[in-house]
């Protein structure tokens, strides 16, 4: 399985966590239980936010500074 396709899955995976608690702070009417499911809603939107950014510098082709300096040295 390619590095591209588990992180693909782990981004839907959070995607589903993430509509679940926006789903429990519309329906939750305990304060103290919505403010924890906004938060685990906010958190995983910041890790949704940073696994798009990855996935997308996986499948973008390198640029040119790629190029010049690769990260892994040739051997």
């Amino acid at each position: 399985m390619k590095k591209n396709d588990v992180l693909r899955d782990i981004l839907q995976t959070r995607i589903s966590n993430q509509v679940y608690y926006n789903e429990n702070v519309i329906t939750v009417r305990n304060p103290e239980v919505r403010q924890i499911f906004t938060q685990l809603r906010d958190d995983e939107m910041r890790s949704i936010v940073r696994l798009q950014k990855k996935v997308q510098r996986l499948e973008s082709p390198p640029g040119i500074i790629t190029k010049i300096l690769p990260s892994k040295p040739k051997y």
